[in-house]
């Protein structure tokens, strides 16, 4: 090493020689090679990544001598040993123990930068090499904690946007361009722009159930997709370069997947490894506890319907008819205008009494048909009780003309109910701006009431008051 190389830094002489990143390996065993620290994502890395000829082939391309140079050059960025990527460089053996790599993510080194460069620039990383610091060391360990803090305390009202905070967290978390989390139900999120895939393509789903069979036992750590090509269209002809697929545990089961692309070629160190399995294992609490409470809302809103629907017609009861009164009086305080319609059934004793009470209940259900196939779903459509039902319609008289007589003209048309068809007698009233709705219900009584006498339907002897 000439002495103008040894005033200057290890940095100044990357800088140099167009060296962005140095990682320096150490060999721990026959076959396995740690990394130790170095410049740029060497030093963000240290400690944090073991090669091992076994799992990883390009361990067997390492310079075999002291002092030898293998350089690379790549079009765009290639996977050089473990998760580092980069486009020109050289891996240079220090010593028996020891490979040094240089390297540049984006572009070529310079054509003047020699080989004898690169072993000085080698022996300088290697011999200022730091022991890792205690905060570098802190460091990775807040990094984990951040990322199960921020998947753990947002705040996820669904399944479904639990499942998606799960994936967004761990894909930045990683700094992934691409994130998937799949329950054990099958439901998927995305994180990233998954440009050219269909998540309901057979292909892509059957890719995703083969990497799921693998990460069962094990999570799968594919550093570099040319050399475990996935199922189409998981692969590089879509930009993937390397993916870490890690099971999450029950109860909730599946999958989280995370890649990285052509935007920004890397692999995953050990921490990201680490970080994946810790990060699922977290996501199985978050999104088997965002289920159940999904299915407690689920079970409280179908509780409150059911205390609010006639279990005989399946139309509103009397509660959900007090509530519409409440809604439809707030809706007239703020200049709005609705109409109430009752209906009263004829002829339900005489069915009872003659064909006994399952057809007296048939003839309540046929009414509540014709009443659904004349309400909207903005409409309170309700049985009161025994015979009586009600419409209440969020619309004035004149607009509820025209829906009222066309209901008359099915309800109306005969004396009596029989066992086949239904008649009833009805009556309508309206509120306005600045009118009582209760007044309403209370006038669309009497004018049902009146169209009863009107059509004399009452039995001899009996008087509707």
């Amino acid at each position: 090493m000439n002495a103008a190389v040894e005033t200057l830094s290890a940095q100044a002489l990357a800088e140099r020689f167009g060296v962005v990143d140095a990682m320096v390996f150490r060999r721990v065993t026959p076959s396995t090679w740690a990394h130790l620290g170095g410049l740029g994502r060497g030093r963000g890395w240290a400690g944090l990544v073991h090669v091992d000829a076994d799992d990883d082939p390009l361990v067997r391309g390492l310079p075999g001598a002291p002092g030898q140079v293998a350089r690379f050059v790549h079009v765009t960025a290639e996977r050089v040993l473990g998760p580092y990527y980069a486009v020109g460089g050289a891996l240079v053996r220090v010593s028996n123990d020891v490979v040094v790599v240089l390297g540049n993510p984006t572009q070529l080194l310079p054509a003047e930068t020699s080989d004898d460069d690169l072993r000085d620039l080698a022996g300088v990383v290697d011999q200022k090499l730091e022991d890792i610091a205690p905060s570098k060391r802190l460091g990775d360990e807040l990094e984990l904690l951040y990322a199960l803090r921020a998947l753990t305390t947002g705040s996820s009202a669904t399944a479904a946007t639990a499942l998606q905070h799960i994936v967004d967290v761990a894909a930045g978390s990683l700094s992934c361009e691409l994130g998937l989390v799949r329950d054990g139900a099958g439901h998927t999120a995305l994180a990233g722009a998954w440009t050219g895939i269909d998540v309901a393509d057979p292909a892509f789903v059957s890719a995703l159930d083969a990497l799921q069979a693998r990460a069962a036992d094990a999570p799968v750590c594919i550093q570099d997709i040319d050399s475990d090509p996935l199922l189409h269209p998981l692969g590089r002809e879509q930009g993937f370069r390397s993916v870490l697929a890690v099971a999450v545990p029950p109860p909730a089961g599946g999958m989280l997947v995370l890649i990285h692309t052509d935007a920004g070629p890397r692999g995953f160190t050990a921490l990201c490894q680490t970080l994946g399995g810790q990060l699922a294992d977290a996501a199985s609490v978050v999104a088997h506890t965002a289920a159940l409470r999904e299915e407690l809302r689920a079970a409280v809103e179908d509780q409150a319907m059911a205390a609010r629907r006639d279990p005989l017609t399946g139309l509103g009861n009397r509660l959900a008819w007090d509530e519409g009164l409440e809604k439809a009086q707030q809706r007239v305080d703020d200049g709005g205008c609705v109409t109430i319609v009752t209906i009263d059934v004829d002829g339900l004793k005489r069915v009872n009494d003659t064909y006994g009470h399952h057809c007296g209940d048939d003839l309540l259900r046929r009414c509540a048909a014709v009443l659904r196939e004349h309400s909207r779903a903005e409409d309170v459509t309700v049985r009161l009780g025994g015979d009586e039902f009600a419409l209440l319609l969020p619309i004035g008289e004149r607009l509820a003309a025209e829906r009222v007589e066309s209901l008359r003209a099915v309800l109306g048309g005969g004396a009596t109910s029989c066992r086949e068809t239904v008649a009833a007698s009805l009556g309508t009233a309206s509120a306005a701006a600045g009118a009582s709705v209760s007044d309403a219900a209370r006038n669309a009584d009497a004018a049902m009431y009146a169209d009863k006498r009107a059509r004399r339907v009452f039995p001899a002897g009996i008087s509707p008051d």
